[in-house]
């Protein structure tokens, strides 16, 4: 994703978290060098697969109760606001800084303790 297209994205992701929902349907992508979230054709945030977003891509997937499809495969998940909220924060986190694997293990947790109370699944 170029800059361009990574504001677009990012964008779209917070007109979506304007509206507090219990659960969004998203897709994680994985396109030839990038790992993308996608929600209803639009994508929310994704992450090249450098050595730092690798390890994005890898907290993403976590964060959102999946594994990081194979290359040219999609993976669905059901989500709140707030855990996209996370989602799209690990997306930002430069992984060259040390310090950023621990502020990523604390959104991933909270992501895992969002999924472990979730309740009866609806789309939207």
């Amino acid at each position: 994703m170029n800059k361009a297209q990574r504001d677009a994205a990012r964008d779209a992701a917070y007109e979506l978290l304007n509206t507090p929902r219990s659960h969004l349907r998203v897709s994680l992508q994985h396109s030839a060098g990038a790992v993308t979230v996608i929600h209803k054709d639009q994508t929310l945030t994704g992450v090249e697969l450098d050595q730092s977003g690798v390890n994005a891509a890898s907290a993403i997937a976590v964060a959102l109760g999946v594994s990081v499809p194979p290359e040219g495969e999609t993976v669905e998940a059901l989500v709140s606001t707030g855990l996209l909220f996370r989602v799209l924060a690990l997306s930002d986190i430069d992984f060259n800084n040390p310090v950023a694997f621990e502020l990523a293990s604390n959104l991933v947790d909270e992501a895992i303790s969002m999924q472990r109370g979730s309740g009866a699944l609806s789309d939207a």
